[in-house]
């Protein structure tokens, strides 16, 4: 596996943790407190466990970073936010669709939404800065 790659699962992971933290944890608290349902014992409190999520970062960062590495070369920051954005709009959208069939977690579409598009501005985020350590040229490389 590529040094690079594992580099870029990083950043990826770095960035995806941070926005999550300010979009979930600061920004949009009381809007989800308000519009998805409230359960004893639904919620981690007073924090959630921290090792599960960094996994589930690291696996959405390898994921993106991969993607972009082996099939879709992409290497630029503008690149990656658009990939990065087409891939998690679809699998937030797949997810928050199948939550909203199956369970009783949000009140209505419109958190659907939001959450959808956080999700996305998030891992969007998170593509970009994979994408331009995907992009870094080694001295060595020949450039092309």
């Amino acid at each position: 596996m590529k040094i690079r790659l594992l580099i870029a699962m990083i950043a990826g992971a770095i960035t995806i943790f941070i926005l999550g933290y300010l979009i979930y944890g600061i920004v949009l608290v009381p809007y989800l407190k308000e519009n998805m349902f409230q359960y004893v014992g639904l919620n981690k409190e007073p924090t959630p466990d921290f090792v599960p999520l960094i996994l589930s970062n690291t696996v959405k960062a390898f994921l993106l970073a991969f993607v972009f590495e082996y099939w879709a070369r992409i290497r630029t920051f503008v690149a990656g936010l658009r990939g990065g954005a087409i891939i998690m709009f679809l699998i937030a959208l797949s997810t928050d669709l199948s939550f909203l069939g199956y369970m009783n977690f949000f009140r209505g579409f419109t958190p659907v939404i939001v959450d959808v598009i956080a999700e996305t501005v998030r891992v969007a985020l998170a593509g970009g800065a994979i994408a331009v350590v995907l992009g870094w040229k080694r001295a060595a490389e020949p450039q092309r």
